[in-house]
């Protein structure tokens, strides 16, 4: 590894641009794989950073962390490192969506990040700003990419690509009357690539996030707010589990309170607010100075994370709402106002603060804002996240519009695996539906129209119970072995974990107790007693019951906790499961008939003008994917499956 501005004279097999979370994947797919790869971004010493909220996973983001992790990726073992609090959430629904939620030092987070891109061989960092990409003819209106420009005019040559440009595509601030151009706070943001983009055929559009004021830990009333501890015992996202022993600093001990110092980790809490009748009024008389109301932005921000003046004009029955304060680093004294993203004036943003009891002598470290930037419809990607007209260039991130740190690292993963495969000859991945919440997101992505920021969520996910963050693992990670993404010891850990479940699933099957062995402990559970010898699967399938509680009765040693929740969880859900399963083999029939890229949707006779139009825009490349296009109606499948029948038979 190395550190360089000057590599005018090589080649690469891939260049990454941006050193966001999806950049820093995608870099180490990349080169973690054997491609000679680069990445380029204007501040090395700020990569991998958390602009907005400093938490990594929750529902459906959670099960995306781990996925990165069964297939190689850095950020759950990055989160694990560096986890300042964290949490089970949704522990009393189902598996399908119980899902972790860690807040982590966001400098330690930054850091780590920058530490593990180092030490990664047949990686070379590079701290420029790319303007421009080389574009190689080929054929008709399609191109193949031969690298970047910097804006120092320095050419980096590569056989791929991969864009992950976040916010800063012609990025703009705005707070209240404040407009300025920018990346983010305190970086200036990046022109060049989409005046380049759109040069070359590229429809762009622009999309609004934002993020909200900071506020001073020692100037908080915790007096008048609602104590969230972390969890009490050990949680982690990585499934090779902990990798590094840390300790509490003592700063965070003496302003902060709560702290407690587990025997796993040390926990900083999180803290409950509410707005009030008082708050609302600060900003229903302020309306004409938001700049959401009064025109100033005009771009569609994420549905499922609007700003308090959007909460407030949406939800005006509500009498609060619920505002989270979060910590920002163990020797950080800022505070994240979760659940208070604003682009209104500081005056009314310090006034909205101080109407809220225990903040009313908080000191604001820094307003909230907004922030508009282009982004890349991504009609114009497949399911490799490759561009449909330009070959070698890979699109990751933000810029595809999405929203939050796990779904951008997501698809850099897999931009970079993809980038780094075809690059150097080999056959791209793609992720089904039935396989990862990755391949739900992508797919959505390719086959949906975009009009506000996309953000994963468990009830877009068909199969979410075969999707569960507990076996992303057995999902996942035998891809990643076969494509060098994991070492031996990983794949070991998987094998052996796999063998003791099947050792624990055929004691299952064969073990039967009497009643006079499990009635005291079904008693015990207020379950009712048996009145014979009973299988052991039967008895699990009842609330409460324990693989390892059944164990123990006949006196035999139990099993693992993660073996013993997988064989719980698919006893518990056999039912359902099976259900699923049949569903995705029904599914795979027609999502696997291909639907060949030169096909000509205008000349085939049947389809609606709407069918025609959306299958020409999004160039679908299954008739699965055709299934799930807005538009396309079963009577269109059935003209598409005919073409298909006709096209074989010619």
């Amino acid at each position: 590894m190395s550190t360089t501005h000057d590599h005018s004279d090589s080649e690469f097999d891939v260049v990454v641009v941006g050193g966001g979370h999806s950049g820093c994947e995608a870099a180490l797919a990349s080169a973690r794989i054997g491609a000679r790869t680069m990445l380029v971004t204007q501040n090395l010493a700020k990569v991998a950073g958390m602009p907005c909220n400093p938490s990594i996973g929750g529902p459906a983001k959670g099960h995306l962390v781990r996925e990165i992790d069964a297939l190689g990726g850095e950020m759950a073992r990055n989160s694990d490192r560096t986890q300042l609090q964290m949490r089970t959430l949704n522990t009393g629904k189902g598996p399908a969506v119980r899902a972790m939620r860690a807040q982590c030092d966001k400098g330690l987070y930054s850091r780590s990040m920058a530490s593990a891109l180092r030490r990664c061989r047949d990686l070379v960092l590079c701290q420029a700003q790319v303007e421009r990409l080389i574009w190689e003819p080929s054929g008709g209106q399609s191109w193949r990419i031969g690298g970047v420009v910097t804006a120092a005019g320095m050419q980096i040559r590569s056989r791929s690509v991969v864009i992950t440009t976040g916010t800063f595509l012609n990025g703009r601030i705005v707070m209240g009357e404040q407009v300025f151009q920018a990346g983010r706070a305190g970086e200036p943001a990046a022109f060049g690539i989409s005046e380049d983009l759109c040069g070359h055929g590229f429809e762009l559009g622009r999309l609004k996030t934002g993020t909200p004021p900071r506020l001073d830990a020692e100037s908080i009333d915790y007096r008048l707010t609602e104590l969230q501890p972390g969890s009490p015992d050990p949680l982690f996202f990585s499934f090779l589990g902990p990798d590094r022993d840390r300790r509490l600093s003592e700063p965070a001990a003496a302003w902060y309170p709560g702290v407690s110092d587990h025997r796993w980790s040390a926990q900083m809490p999180c803290y409950g607010v509410h707005t009030n009748s008082r708050s609302h009024a600060i900003i229903s008389d302020n309306l004409h100075r938001a700049p959401m109301y009064d025109g100033t932005i005009e771009s569609a921000g994420p549905r499922y994370c609007p700003s308090i003046e959007d909460k407030i004009v949406r939800f005006a029955q509500k009498p609060s709402h619920q505002l989270f304060l979060e910590p920002e680093g163990f020797a950080d004294r800022s505070v994240y106002v979760q659940g208070a993203n604003t682009s209104l004036p500081t005056d009314v943003q310090k006034a909205l603060l101080e109407s809220v009891p225990a903040l009313s002598d908080a000191r604001v470290l820094r307003y909230g804002y907004a922030i508009e930037y282009d982004f890349v419809p991504p009609h114009q990607i497949d399911a490799t996240l490759e561009a449909r007209t330009a070959a070698g260039l890979y699109l990751a991130g933000q810029i595809n519009g999405t929203t939050g740190y796990e779904e951008a690292a997501a698809q850099g993963l897999l931009a970079g695996i993809n980038a780094a495969r075809t690059a150097t000859g080999r056959e791209p991945l793609t992720i089904g539906r039935d396989q990862g919440y990755i391949g739900v997101m992508v797919d959505d992505l390719v086959t949906k129209e975009m009009d506000e920021p996309y953000r994963v969520h468990t009830s877009r996910a068909e199969y979410r119970l075969l999707l569960r963050q507990d076996n992303a693992d057995r999902r996942l990670t035998p891809i990643a072995a076969r494509l060098g993404l994991v070492d031996r010891e990983r794949m070991d850990r998987l094998e052996r974990k796999e063998a003791r479940i099947a050792q624990a699933e055929a004691w299952l099957r064969s073990a039967r107790l009497a009643p006079e062995r499990v009635n005291p402990y079904l008693l015990g559970l207020g379950q009712t007693a048996v009145r014979e010898t009973t299988p052991a699967h039967r008895l699990l399938a009842r609330p409460g019951v324990t693989l390892n509680g059944l164990r123990m009765l006949v006196g035999e040693q139990g099993f693992a906790a993660e073996v013993a929740e997988q064989v719980e969880l698919a006893s518990l859900y056999e039912g359902y499961i099976s259900q699923q399963q049949r569903q995705v083999e029904r599914a795979r029939s027609q999502e696997n008939a291909v639907l060949p890229d030169w096909i000509d949707y205008s000349g085939i006779q049947g389809l609606r003008t709407e069918a025609r139009i959306k299958l020409a825009r999004h160039r679908p490349a299954t008739l699965g994917q055709a299934s799930r296009l807005a538009g396309v109606t079963a009577s269109d499948l059935a003209v598409l499956m005919v073409q298909l029948r006709k096209a074989r038979a010619a």
